[in-house]
């Protein structure tokens, strides 16, 4: 039996050719859980695909009606007393009348009188509404609300079949399973490997986890945003533009919570135009983020959504090459290291096709809305710690780390098993899968030079051998950051902290005939001014014996600090700065993927550099190979992990003298 086969044998009545649907979807604007509810009707009536559409577009000509049509309605209501049409029911209870008001989203029909047996049935009308054919007929005993719900008939499951789903999994193997969850999404497994598969799942898991915050952001035309827009009545996709904080959070005018308390996934698209208009909101999301409850009017509200951003990024490989922000399509008001540090996952969206129709599935995949309803279930379950029977984080990771690799897993393992027969392999495969994503966030926060986030060692052990293993992600290849370009005479990379920050500066040293002095520019702070003063009079003063006075005299030296982040510099730039005027007096530059840390004071002794660790580690990042460290700092060495031998050379220097003769290999 192929796959195809078994599918429809084992979900006889929760499976759909994806193909009708998507030959349907282009024409007729209507989300794809309502087609595919229509579509199953039909399915085992022995149909062929064609007049499987035919029937359901007959009911549509029939039922389905657009905005423009409202007037049509209410003509229809008046003449003939009653209509039957497709549309989007959503209840609202008015406690001051005592009754149930309903508005028809498309048909754009507000006060609707709506009996309270059609509420009993049917929950969801009052949980952010429901899609199904629609019975309105003329309410002869009121004028206010002259149109009542005469019948509704839900075109979304109800029922529960969770237990039935996760028994008929042990039916399949984990790729079968895997391939007909693509087929689900609508997208044709063959044309995916295995790492794409799992990337695709990644949008569903806000579908099935609460309070999960993911970030996607990519090249046009990849389906960021199809799985939010069109897989399942419980999520919202927000188009890009203002964000307020009524809408989003609470509305103190009606009382009311706002989307974070109504549906399961909240995804913002297109996130490069989200904007608040409340200074208060991005504080809110902040704490949303990360807790999901936040404070309105001395109230603690609570939330289960999901919260997903999605959008456009050019060139993202280019832009970590070169040691650049992958976050800079968001507004810069939630750019913040707080808000960034809240996302649980960041997909990289750079790894997934253009959604050509070749990409687009024709095989058996769950109808959408019974595949909705599973993953709304899933919600109220937790499978986080199954890991824990065979694997340990490193103890580095911050517990913000540790929830997001462990809601990732469990959101994988309720997609891929949800029965829990799981291998070990299996396991270890999704959790570096699931570290990969979180690592992502961590190391743009690392690159905005925040010394709180470095240090964190994305790392696990297996409990039953002890052998510790590290992750890495796919993009960091070697030579990968800011610090491999050829370096140029009087050219050299340091690295600073200030203010518990990390700060890159590249100084570029010149010589001007005439003047005898120097000259810095490139906005340096007092700190480096004093600095650059002192190194080049502590140079002017050994200028005899270094043989190079006469340089010094007939000669400007114009340093330039070349510093992206606006540090200004501080201190430590002392040791980089004198190896620059070094490198112009001898006409040598220094080899290329070279650091040099550390100062020297008016006499030319040495001041250690701070927070060693945490700058080799990001040195690492930015493809550096050779780094220099006063003699100083030796011990700071004895507690560091062992991995950062292999990953660069760090050779350390007793004096100015010293660092000249190691770095330009002097006799």
């Amino acid at each position: 039996m192929d796959l195809q086969e078994k599918i429809k044998s084992v979900f006889p009545h929760q499976v759909v050719r994806k193909g009708i649907s998507n030959n349907l979807k282009t024409s007729i604007k209507l989300p794809v859980y309502v087609l595919e509810y229509l579509i199953s009707q039909y399915a085992d009536q022995g149909l062929s695909d064609e007049e499987v559409i035919e029937k359901v577009k007959s009911v549509l000509n029939k039922h389905y009606i657009m905005p423009e049509d409202k007037n049509k309605i209410k003509d229809a209501i008046k003449t003939d007393g009653s209509i039957v049409i497709i549309d989007k029911l959503m209840v609202d209870v008015d406690l001051n009348k005592d009754m149930y008001i309903g508005t028809l989203n498309t048909a754009g029909l507000k006060d609707i009188l709506v009996d309270e047996e059609w509420i009993r049935k049917y929950k969801g009308l009052l949980e952010g509404g429901m899609w199904g054919l629609v019975r309105l007929e003329r309410n002869e005993d009121s004028t206010k609300f002259p149109v009542m719900i005469g019948k509704f008939s839900p075109m979304q499951v109800s029922t529960d079949e969770m237990d039935d789903f996760i028994a008929k999994r042990a039916e399949f193997t984990r790729n079968e399973w895997l391939d007909l969850l693509i087929n689900s999404i609508g997208l044709n497994p063959d044309k995916f490997d295995f790492r794409q598969k799992l990337l695709i799942l990644l949008r569903v898991i806000p579908h099935c986890e609460t309070n999960y915050n993911l970030i996607e952001l990519g090249p046009r035309e990849t389906g960021k945003s199809y799985t939010y827009n069109e897989l399942s009545p419980y999520s919202l996709l927000v188009a890009g533009g203002k964000a307020t904080v009524p809408v989003l959070f609470y509305n103190l005018t009606k009382k009311e919570v706002g989307l974070v308390g109504t549906w399961d996934v909240v995804a913002f698209d297109e996130v490069a135009n989200v904007k608040f208009d409340d200074p208060q909101g991005p504080a809110m999301l902040q704490t949303y983020m990360e807790s999901g409850n936040f404070a309105r009017n001395n109230m603690r509200v609570e939330g289960k959504a999901s919260m997903v951003f999605v959008g456009n990024i050019d060139n993202p490989l280019q832009i970590w090459e070169q040691g650049g922000n992958l976050f800079m399509t968001l507004a810069d008001e939630l750019q913040t290291p707080a808000i960034i540090d809240r996302f649980h996952y960041y997909l990289p969206g750079w790894e997934m096709k253009k959604m050509k129709t070749e990409n687009y599935s024709s095989d058996y995949g769950f109808i959408s809305d019974y595949f909705s309803k599973i993953l709304h279930d899933f919600r109220k379950r937790g499978y986080a710690d199954i890991m824990d029977q065979y694997f340990i984080l490193d103890s580095s990771l911050s517990g913000r780390d540790t929830k997001a690799i462990k809601k990732t897993m469990s959101g994988l393992l309720k997609l891929l098993h949800p029965d829990l027969n799981v291998t070990k392999e299996e396991i270890q495969e999704y959790l570096e899968f699931a570290m990969e994503g979180r690592m992502r966030v961590k190391e743009q926060l690392k690159r905005r030079g925040g010394l709180e986030f470095f240090g964190a060692n994305f790392r696990y052990v297996d409990k039953e051998s002890q052998m510790a293993k590290q992750v890495f992600l796919k993009e960091m290849v070697n030579g990968a950051g800011s610090m491999i370009a050829p370096l140029d005479i009087g050219e050299v990379y340091t690295v600073i902290t200030k203010e518990d920050r990390m700060f890159p500066v590249k100084i570029e040293t010149n010589v001007i005939t005439g003047g005898g002095t120097y000259q810095i520019t490139g906005r340096p702070s007092a700190e480096a001014k004093e600095t650059i003063k002192n190194v080049y009079n502590y140079v002017k003063s050994n200028s005899g014996n270094m043989g190079i006075a006469s340089i010094i005299e007939e000669n400007t030296f114009a340093t330039q600090l070349i510093d992206e982040n606006a540090s200004g510099g501080n201190t430590e730039i002392g040791s980089a700065f004198y190896l620059s005027m070094i490198s112009v007096f001898l006409k040598k530059p220094l080899k290329s993927k070279t650091v040099i840390l550390g100062s020297m004071t008016v006499n030319g002794n040495l001041v250690k550099t701070t927070n060693l660790y945490e700058k080799l580690e990001y040195i690492v990042e930015q493809g550096a190979k050779i780094v220099y460290v006063p003699i100083a700092n030796q011990p700071d060495t004895i507690t560091m992990p062992g991995d950062i031998w292999s990953k660069i050379s760090i050779l350390f220097y007793g004096s100015a003298e010293d660092l000249m003769r190691k770095v330009f290999e002097l006799e």
